[in-house]
């Protein structure tokens, strides 16, 4: 999301930033690895505080203290326990970071929280973050060839039915039904062997990535973590559901009483957790290559690949479905793209077309 800030921060940023561009970068990096999914700078609280400007609202030591220990923070300082009780009770990880690492992750906070050298009266808009994506085709337009297909059918019928042709005349009509209705969306309810595009199964659960990923724009690897440390992104635990949802128990909207019921689910399956019989929920897998296919998260993310350029626009699904076709003629078109342009550590670019690494 803070892409266009980023930029200009490389751009004109602070003296650090030309000086000592190496570690900038990588500081840049860090932040973007161990707190980008929770923070934002000058973009609004999100799982957490805003940190722009953060230096100016506490004394450098209690934020470098706070970096390194957040545990021992939250648990007994004033100040922290406050925002923990502000921000749902969501604790910050561990960074496990040492002291040279604390001050130079917050030396990048403060950069970025100055933005561009210009003006004062500069105002900078919040960039859309799914502006420079490219989402799947979800097969949601209407199809021209189809369409005009149909028309014709539709005419020929006619003409056939005026000269006494009714049989043939039926059955062209029956075709241009059928092709009307490919063309204006009824191809998304149907799908050949393998190909799974547009299946979105109802779940145990009525989880709204809408909601989660959209309303309250909750970074997918806060939940999805492992998505940046292995080949699989996994199914978030019951313990990721937790941090917010043992102390959220309904939601602010909730005339019908309908989130209320999903999260009590969610709390119930975790209370049982200790019991042998328990197997908490059970989702429906949504997304699934077959067997001879390999594919890594942890590459495609650490290069920069965002999760709605293969996954699509999950900040607006209610269901979970599956947008992309998720072929190898999907996938190779995507890895024949010339290199983006990005800043310097992030590591975007042409990807490979080596057959032994998908098929291994």
């Amino acid at each position: 999301m803070k892409l266009g800030l980023l930029i200009l921060v490389f751009a004109s940023g602070p003296l650090r930033a030309e000086e000592d561009g190496g570690d900038f970068q990588r500081y840049a990096a860090m932040f973007q690895q161990k707190c980008a999914k929770c923070h934002t700078v000058g973009l609004g609280d999100r799982v957490g505080p805003d940190l722009k400007g953060v230096s100016k609202r506490r004394e450098r030591k209690w934020i470098l203290d706070f970096i390194r220990k957040p545990g021992d923070f939250l648990d007994s300082d004033k100040t922290a326990m406050e925002l923990l009780k502000k921000f749902n009770k969501v604790r910050m990880d561990e960074l496990n970071l040492n002291e040279a690492d604390a001050a130079g992750l917050l030396d990048y906070i403060d950069a970025a929280s100055e933005g561009p050298v210009g003006p004062q009266d500069l105002e900078l808009p919040e960039p859309d973050p799914y502006a420079r994506l490219s989402m799947p085709d979800e097969h949601r337009g209407i199809l021209i060839g189809f369409a005009a297909t149909a028309a014709g059918l539709l005419a020929l019928a006619a003409v056939l039915f005026q000269f006494g042709f009714v049989r043939i005349a039926a059955i062209a009509a029956i075709l241009s039904l059928a092709s009307g209705y490919w063309a204006n969306g009824g191809r998304r309810d149907h799908r050949v062997f393998s190909r799974q595009q547009g299946y979105a199964p109802e779940q145990p659960l009525a989880f709204s990535h809408a909601k989660h990923a959209g309303t309250l724009q909750i970074a997918c690897l806060y939940c999805h973590y492992a998505a940046e440390r292995s080949d699989a992104a996994g199914v978030p635990p019951l313990k990721v559901c937790m941090n917010c949802h043992k102390d959220v128990k309904r939601p602010k909207e909730d005339p019908n009483g309908v989130g209320e019921r999903e999260i009590k689910k969610i709390v119930d399956a975790w209370e049982r957790r200790a019991d042998p019989a328990e197997k908490g929920i059970q989702w429906v897998r949504v997304h699934d290559l077959p067997d001879y296919a390999f594919f890594s998260h942890r590459v495609h993310v650490g290069n920069n690949v965002k999760c709605q350029e293969c996954h699509g626009p999950v900040q607006t699904m209610e269901r979970m479905r599956q947008a992309a076709p998720l072929t190898m003629g999907w996938c190779v078109e995507c890895h024949r793209r010339p290199p983006s342009e990005a800043p310097a550590h992030w590591k975007r670019a042409g990807a490979t077309l080596d057959c032994a690494v998908c098929h291994r």
